[in-house]
């Protein structure tokens, strides 16, 4: 079982591919029972979550250079001795060392035996950091150029709690399908139910998989963050409109816009990933979303098919950072700080064909799953100084650790109508 985890983390980190695919890969390969798959979901998830810290307090050990594999192995094992204090250590010894003995034979498997009976005689090291940024970032495992980005845009308290909120479990979340059935009357029915915090048609699924449920395979029910809920309602959409989503997939937004437009008039979505296409077609399918009509396309490319001011209402909920949903996908923290450069080019892109096929007066939304302000406060002050006739109706940033959501923020804007900021 450990080794499915190591030969996770080991195939993610060298590799560079996204964990969820390595994971779910695994997994969907082996016999094992849900109880320790999910075992090993928890030490996958848990070792990169806290990845910084356990490098941290692995450093002393490692007097010359290791093997990458060794490297999976020693992280999932400090993971599972400092966190998971339920699991003997001579379970987590033992079988970190048959797998360095199978793979490199029995010297190398004395040096792992060694390392792991050192930490355990020695104990957990103690933070010690240059400065209260450093310890920062060793101590909820945020690099270091991500605590300093947080700090200043949003100030030290809230980036100390945003960084612990990365390491806290997010709520499990669901929608409900208003073109099937009312919240209220779920929350009657269903006891393992209760009503969400921060989103009018959020249920909060205490235990278990929502996919599970009853609920979600007849389509009553939908998987969907609350904050991520806010989007479809910020843009309200009247019926028998006609409303272009830019980047729909997998459909969760796409799908309430659906419902809050109660299978009227017509939904143009885009996704620029051809196998997505057939998610937002199953989840429109499940929820009875009729009014969709999905295709794979470049969104920068858009105005080669529509002609200017087409549509009366209009999504973006554009690629970002991710910075919102770390907690979630706990990987996307270790990405370069200058990979934001791209995707920032690329949502101005997507922002200008926006503006090009939205009506005069017509409303769009601006979203994002991230927190930082370069990619949304700015940017939208940005696109509406190049588009004077766009105007900021409201917006929205919700931090994750406020609801135990994704972190996220939405920016409502109309053009060429006379209408008052309520910022």
């Amino acid at each position: 079982m450990r080794k499915i985890a190591a030969d996770i983390i080991y195939h993610y980190q060298t590799k560079q591919s996204y964990l969820n695919i390595e994971l779910n890969a695994a997994l969907e390969k082996t016999p094992l029972s849900r109880e320790d798959k999910d075992l090993i979901t928890r030490i996958v998830y848990g070792t990169v979550q806290n990845e910084i810290y356990l490098a941290y307090q692995l450093e002393p050990f490692i007097h010359g250079k290791i093997k990458a594999y060794e490297r999976a192995v020693l992280l999932i094992s400090f993971y599972q001795l400092i966190f998971l204090t339920k699991i003997p250590t001579y379970a987590v010894c033992n079988e970190a060392v048959d797998m360095i003995k199978k793979k490199y034979g029995m010297q190398r498997s004395k040096l792992m035996n060694a390392i792991l009976r050192n930490f355990i005689r020695q104990g957990v090291r103690p933070i010690e950091a240059k400065d209260e940024f450093e310890y920062l970032s060793i101590e909820t495992s945020t690099p270091l150029w991500l605590v300093k980005l947080l700090n200043k845009q949003l100030g030290k308290e809230k980036a100390v709690r945003i960084c612990h909120s990365y390491l806290e479990k997010p709520s499990l979340a669901g929608r409900v399908n208003t073109l099937k059935a009312s919240r209220d009357e779920l929350l009657a029915q269903y006891e393992t139910f209760k009503a969400g915090e921060l989103s009018e048609d959020a249920v909060l699924f205490e235990k278990g998989n929502i996919a599970h449920h009853e609920l979600f395979k007849s389509g009553k029910v939908t998987i969907q963050d609350e904050s991520s809920q806010l989007v479809a309602r910020f843009l309200d959409p009247k019926e028998n409109s006609y409303v272009l989503d830019m980047c729909s997939a997998p459909g969760s937004k796409t799908t309430h816009l659906s419902a809050l437009m109660k299978n009227t008039g017509k939904i143009e979505a885009y996704d620029i990933h051809a196998h997505k296409i057939q998610l937002i077609e199953m989840n429109a399918q499940r929820l009875g979303a009729e009014n969709i009509m999905a295709h794979a396309m470049d969104s920068t490319q858009l105005r080669t098919i529509y002609p200017d001011e087409t549509f009366d209402y209009l999504l973006l909920d554009a690629p970002c950072s991710g910075l919102g949903v770390i907690a979630r996908k706990p990987e996307i923290k270790y990405q370069a700080p200058d990979s934001m450069d791209g995707i920032i080019t690329l949502q101005t892109q997507l922002l200008e064909v926006a503006y090009h096929l939205l009506k005069k007066g017509g409303t769009m939304v601006y979203s994002t799953c991230t927190i930082n302000k370069k990619e949304n406060q700015m940017q939208m002050a940005k696109f509406m100084k190049q588009h004077p006739d766009m105007q900021c109706v409201k917006e929205r940033l919700i931090l994750p650790y406020e609801y135990h959501s994704d972190g996220f923020y939405m920016c409502k804007l109309t053009k060429g109508a006379d209408n008052e900021s309520n910022l």
